[in-house]
C-alpha cells in the first residue's frame, strides 16, 4: 500500500470511526436526543408564532391610533353633510378627541402607537388650558424611549414658555440643541430657544437667530432667524 493510498486509508477509517460514536451516542441516548430535537422545534414555531402575535398587535394599534386620528381631524360643521364623521361644536370635536386619544395611550402605553397617541393628547389638552394634565402627559412622553420623545419636550418646553416658566423651557431646549433628533433638528431647537430667551437675553437671541442664517439653511428658517432677530434688538 502506498502513502497516499494509506493516507485515505487513514481518513476513511477515522470519518467510519466518527460515524459509528455519533451512532452509538444516539442508539445510547435516544431519549435525550428525541428531547433536545422536540425542544428545538417548538423553540423555532414558538419564535414564528410570537413574531406573528407581534404583528398582529402592531396592526391593532395602530388601527386603534388612526381609530383616534379620525375623530382628531374630523371637521366641525353645524349641518353634518352624511359623508364622515363631523361635530357640531369645537368643544364637543376636543372632548371626544381627547378621550380617543387617552384610551389608546392607556392601553398601549409604552408603545410608539401609545406615546404617539399620549402627545397629541398632551397638546390638545394645553389648547384647552387644561395645563396640569398637559404637562404630566408631555413628561410621560419626553421621558419615554421613543422617537416622539424630541416633540413632547418640544411641547414641554412651549408650554412652560407660555405659563412664564421661560428658565425651565430653555433648560429643555438647550438639551435638544445639544441633542438633535431625527424630528427635531438642532436648527429648530436653536430658534424655538432664541423665541424663548429675545425678551430675557436679546443679546444671545439673535446670535443664536444669526447664527442659522446662511445659504444651505432652508427659507423658512433664514425668515424665523430674520425675525427674531429683528424683534430682540
Amino acid at each position: 500500500m502506498t502513502r497516499h493510498e494509506l493516507k485515505e486509508q487513514l481518513q476513511h477509517d477515522a470519518f467510519r470511526d466518527n460515524v459509528d460514536i455519533a451512532v452509538d451516542y444516539v442508539a445510547s441516548h435516544r431519549r435525550q436526543v428525541i428531547r433536545w430535537t422536540v425542544i428545538a422545534v417548538v423553540v423555532a414555531v414558538i419564535g414564528g408564532v410570537t413574531y406573528g402575535i407581534y404583528r398582529y398587535q402592531k396592526a391593532q394599534r395602530e388601527q386603534a391610533l388612526q381609530a383616534a386620528m379620525v375623530v382628531l381631524e374630523a371637521p366641525v360643521m353645524p349641518k353634518p353633510d352624511g359623508l364622515g364623521k363631523t361635530f357640531t361644536t369645537q368643544q364637543a370635536k376636543d372632548q371626544a378627541s381627547m378621550k380617543a386619544l387617552g384610551d389608546v395611550a392607556a392601553k398601549y402605553s409604552g408603545s410608539d402607537q401609545g406615546d404617539a397617541a399620549q402627545y397629541l393628547l398632551a397638546g390638545l389638552q394645553a389648547s384647552n388650558s387644561k395645563y396640569t394634565e398637559a404637562e404630566r402627559n408631555f413628561k410621560t412622553v419626553a421621558g419615554a424611549n421613543s422617537e416622539y420623545a424630541a416633540l413632547a419636550k418640544v411641547g414641554l418646553a412651549q408650554l412652560y414658555a407660555g405659563q412664564g416658566k421661560n428658565s425651565q423651557a430653555k433648560t429643555i431646549l438647550e438639551g435638544l440643541v445639544s441633542h438633535p433628533t431625527s424630528l427635531v433638528s438642532k436648527e429648530q431647537a436653536t430658534l424655538l430657544l432664541a423665541g424663548v430667551i429675545k425678551d430675557t437675553d436679546p443679546k444671545r437671541a439673535k446670535q443664536l437667530a444669526e447664527s442659522l442664517k446662511v445659504p444651505t439653511e432652508r427659507a423658512a428658517v433664514e425668515r424665523a432667524a430674520g425675525q427674531i432677530a429683528t424683534d430682540a434688538k
